[in-house]
């Protein structure tokens, strides 16, 4: 067996091209545990969130009139240090002058985050993708108070079933009136149901919406969808032109849902899911 051994290794090493392989791959792995390359940990569907979804929401519906900061902006620095808390990451990462996402090279000349291993060059580098604070475009869907109850990607459990929002969801009282968030054309309208009850009494999934076709003033097009919409609330019909700020209907807890909320969800026209609040502009 020893001579076998001391062949077969021979043979290996016989080829420097083969030596070389051998080598970088047992470099590579070595530096992988090390971790070398930084942490690419800012995922848009963030792993496990629901781990971090009630006290996010919590600071949500404390500081999202001041501009939005995504969850994955705010792990990106937590996850390697959970000493600063989930409020403090959003405020160090939040322009409330500007009521926007700071650039992350804004963000990493703050003392508390700039020596963390997230704010070094390799890192932002790898992340870029996710770094990114996007244009914005549309004004929010309500005028009335809310509570965000659902933010995009959340994974959650609704009525024992578990799933991952598609949008998201804002609390407030039956009736309340929805806006349309840009300029453009009324695509589609669907009401087929005329009680608002939820879900659980319905048993009617699709329940009211209308989805608007963004296509006014923008680089691209996008769908908006509003949802769960109270019976016969609709003030538009399909084809209509409709600018920022156009009563659309009113908010209803009809199709699957658990309470009087409006889901509010954005596509791009290819009708990929996005995360729509990275698109409002709260100065609007």
């Amino acid at each position: 067996m020893k001579k076998n051994k001391s062949f077969i290794l021979k043979i290996i090493f016989s080829s420097s091209i083969l030596t070389t392989i051998f080598f970088m791959i047992i470099i590579i792995c070595a530096l992988m545990v090390f971790d070398f390359f930084g942490n690419d940990i800012t995922k848009e569907k963030v792993i496990d969130n629901a781990n971090y979804a009630v006290e996010y929401k919590k600071v949500l519906n404390k500081r999202l009139s001041d501009g939005y900061v995504p969850l994955q902006r705010i792990l990106y620095f937590y996850l390697e240090d959970n000493s600063l808390t989930i409020d403090t990451l959003y405020k160090i990462n939040q322009n409330s002058n500007s009521k926007n996402t700071k650039e992350i090279s804004i963000v990493c000349d703050d003392n508390r985050i700039k020596n963390l291993k997230a704010c070094s060059e390799n890192s932002i580098s790898i992340n870029k993708n996710y770094l990114i604070v996007s244009s914005k475009h549309f004004n929010f869907p309500l005028k009335d108070k809310y509570s965000v109850t659902g933010f995009f990607n959340e994974q959650r459990i609704v009525y024992d079933e578990e799933n991952v929002h598609s949008g998201w969801d804002f609390a407030t009282s039956a009736k309340t009136p929805i806006y349309s968030v840009c300029s453009g054309t009324v695509y589609k309208i669907s009401f087929t149901q005329e009680e608002n009850i939820p879900y659980d009494e319905s048993n009617n999934y699709q329940g009211n919406s209308i989805i608007i076709k963004c296509d006014e003033d923008y680089e691209n097009i996008f769908y908006v969808t509003f949802l769960h919409l109270y019976p016969n609330s609709s003030k538009v019909k399909v084809g209509d032109r409709v600018e920022h700020w156009t009563e659309l209907a009113s908010v209803g807890t009809t199709g699957y849902s658990t309470g009087n909320h409006l889901h509010y969800q954005v596509q791009d026209e290819k009708w990929n899911l996005l995360d729509g609040m990275q698109f409002i502009d709260f100065n609007i």
